[in-house]
């Protein structure tokens, strides 16, 4: 699968059309660093012994630098290695007879070769002693600057390597300006983490807790890892919100100064880190490493796992390393505009548009259905069927009676055949005349049916369609809500299963699937003598889903990455939460004030709270709808099969749960359904207010007690419409 190009020199996100802040001081750029390039909106400098730059905001008079240029390292007490590695603009990582290193240009005395050019840079940098070399260009596009490393200049030019006998020193990682935006402290600054929902850390003179923070953008990649053995007596983890957003924001002074920085191209191989004070530096960092090459276990024994030695690719993975920085000031200078700035990033390069008429005076309520499961019988594997098209028609038929007249209505099947969610009309579960019955109801009462599927895993075991890990295993991960195995399916047959399914799609006028398991398809395989790139499985996803767009299906997704927004009609399972580190000041609604105005959100199943009251005020806070998994046979019938993670389903069990949801949220997103948030305040601890395009407010309450703002009282547990 080709990958697309990144058209980034077409792109500037800080066009200059908004309001400038008010005028700082003027900052001094020290002597070492020579202007390079300057516009309308920045000025770039360069110091060449190092490649650290400067980057000047006109519009803010703020000076942002890739280190510390204020504080004298050796006085500070940093070693040489630890100075090298603060001042250098770029560093790497190597595996030097196995063995992970960090070399930086000014600790490996790398040799530099600049070529000035009109809006900034290129250099070419050479690290002799690794025998590694690529070039880089740093540019000016308007308010942002922007770092591109072409795959194509990489060059591991040791004529041995991975010859016997060879020391193989090769690329493991590039790390761009680790130190860019960098600071000690500040009193009106924080860090946005793309963890989750979103979460800040204050830049305080004294730190929470002195720890670090790393997650993969778009998750692990699995094709690197080995499987997690299934123990019954494994003790599972909660694991860690997903970076479904390939960015972060650095906050210097809140309303002043700020830079977002974006993961533009190579975001799949991107790992997100942050670094608090006190831990290996005196600064704060925020700052993404690219991952070219990691070791993996290559088994030399089919029954001993501990026999293995490490396995490298030849060739480091292909992609253009691009990061953008843009610059914010005034308004735009926090979380906010972080998110603002990252919209309409993705407004300008993949053509995300607001849905036509997303304005209504209720909210939607999504209702997802398992229809049937399987189970191992007594003579192989069982079909169980939990919900039949008669019994989900009754179940709507009583929701809509209540007055939910905008249900969002799913089916959800599993195949035995395919071992895997997939569409198929089941004689045991009405056979086609009751299915069309069914669809020909939800149509009659405008309720919107869409079909779920994944054609990214399967469950139990292997299919002819799943990949090899890197060293030749079946690419498998255990899913730890359900205590199984899912296998991924090779991202080159998404669009072959999807076209054996448009005959059937068309003959029962299925015009919307709900799409799963998108979240676990990028990763690096073997594929027959050659590697397969987690950026070709992301082409392979965005091919699937424009030919289901081109064939007239809506595609809603559960849970999708950042670069699969344009796709998405509807988002399902949408984070509400960051992981809740102990590090974390704050959990920000960063994805919806993404996407908010673009597309309606719905939260994972709330089924199982086990604190309703914030959990509802959460909902509303983020402008999430709620979701619901339901079955028309007992929840004891579904225990043994995949869907073993939902442990109550039955409506008359759940009644009095819906009401309280969708009567409480409605409440107070009924007159912003559709509408873009476009502010949220954190007022006090505990104490939120958030802000909407027609210019209602609500303003929640998570406290114990009452809480006044201005002449309103806001009850404890409760919210208010200003």
């Amino acid at each position: 699968m080709a990958v697309a190009q990144s058209n980034y020199e077409d792109i500037a996100v800080n066009d200059g059309t908004k309001t400038c802040a008010a005028h700082a001081a003027e900052a001094s750029v020290p002597d070492t660093f020579k202007k390079v390039a300057d516009n309308e909106q920045l000025e770039l400098y360069l110091e060449e012994e190092s490649v650290a730059i400067a980057v000047k905001d006109k519009c803010s008079g703020y000076v942002w630098f890739s280190y510390d240029v204020g504080t004298d390292m050796q006085e500070a007490g940093y070693s040489a290695d630890m100075i090298a590695y603060i001042k250098s603009g770029i560093s790497i990582m190597t595996y030097d007879k196995f063995t992970p290193g960090r070399r930086t240009i000014l600790g490996d005395k790398a040799e530099k070769t600049f070529r000035l050019r009109d809006d900034g840079f290129t250099v070419t940098i050479d690290f002799t002693k690794a025998q590694i070399k690529f070039d880089m260009a740093v540019t000016l596009r308007q308010g942002d600057v922007i770092v591109h490393i072409p795959r194509e200049s990489i060059q591991e030019y040791n004529p041995k390597l991975w010859k016997p006998g060879n020391d193989d020193i090769s690329l493991s990682e590039i790390i761009v300006f680790p130190f860019f935006g960098s600071a000690a402290s500040k009193e009106d600054g924080y860090i946005v983490i793309p963890d989750g929902s979103g979460a800040m850390v204050n830049l305080n003179e004294t730190p929470k807790y002195a720890t670090g923070y790393s997650a993969p953008v778009y998750g692990q990649d699995p094709g690197y890892e080995n499987t997690v053995e299934l123990n019954p007596r494994r003790i599972a983890v909660k694991p860690l919100e997903r970076v479904s957003l390939p960015i972060y924001g650095m906050i210097h002074d809140a309303d002043r100064a700020g830079v977002l920085v974006i993961a533009e191209n190579g975001a799949s191989y991107a790992t997100y880190n942050y670094v608090s004070k006190n831990l290996q530096t005196n600064y704060y960092q925020s700052y993404f490493t690219y991952n070219y090459r990691t070791a993996y276990a290559q088994f030399q024994s089919r029954v001993k796992e501990d026999q293995h030695i490490l396995g490298f690719q030849e060739q480091p993975n292909r992609f253009d390393l691009v990061q953008r920085y843009v610059f914010l000031n005034g308004k735009q200078a926090n979380y906010v505009g972080v998110a603002k700035g990252f919209r309409d990033f993705l407004v300008k390069k993949d053509g995300l548009a607001k849905k036509a008429d997303n304005t209504h005076d209720k909210i939607p309520m999504k209702i997802d259905f398992i229809n049937n499961e399987i189970t191992m019988g007594t003579l192989g594997l069982e079909d169980v069927p939990a919900t039949t098209y008669k019994q989900a028609q009754e179940i709507v038929g009583t929701l809509a009676d209540k007055g939910y007249d905008r249900l969002n209505v799913s089916f959800k099947t599993f195949v035995k055949e395919d071992r895997s969610y997939r569409f198929k009309v089941m004689k045991h579960l009405g056979g086609s005349p009751a299915f069309q019955e069914t669809t020909e109801y939800f149509a009659s009462k405008g309720i919107k049916f869409s079909y779920y599927v994944d054609y990214a895993r399967s469950y139990y075991e292997k299919t002819r369609y799943t990949a090899s890990k890197l060293n030749r295993k079946d690419a498998s991960v255990l899913n730890e809500n359900k205590s199984l195995y899912n296998y991924l399916n090779n991202p080159k047959y998404f669009e072959v299963l999807a076209e054996k399914d448009l005959a059937a799609f068309q003959k029962y006028d299925i015009g919307s699937l709900a799409l799963d398991g998108f979240g676990t398809s990028l990763f690096t395989h073997y594929d027959h003598g050659t590697i397969g790139y987690s950026n070709e499985g992301m082409a392979y996803v965005e091919h699937l889903l424009q030919l289901l767009n081109d064939n007239g299906i809506q595609t809603g997704l559960y849970q999708p990455d950042a670069y699969l927004y344009k796709y998405v009609s509807e988002y399902y399972d949408a984070p509400v939460a960051s992981s809740e580190l102990l590090f974390i000041d704050a959990t920000i609604p960063l994805v919806p004030l993404v996407l908010s105005g673009y597309t309606d959100m719905y939260s994972s199943y709330m089924n199982f709270s086990s604190n309703d009251a914030d959990a509802a005020l959460r909902l509303i806070e983020f402008g999430i709808y709620p979701s619901f998994v339901l079955t028309g046979e007992s929840t004891y019938d579904i225990k043994r099969t995949a869907s073993n993670d939902v442990y109550t389903s039955e409506l008359e069990y759940l009644e009095d749960r819906i009401d309280f949801y969708y009567s409480t949220v409605n409440r107070a997103l009924k007159e912003v359904a559709g509408r873009e948030m476009i502010d949220h305040t954190i007022l006090d601890a505990g104490v939120v207010l958030v802000e909407y395009d027609n210019g209602r407010k609500i303003i929640m309450n998570y406290n114990g007690s009452d809480y006044m703002y201005e002449d309103v009282k806001i009850k404890s547990k409760g919210f208010e419409i200003l």
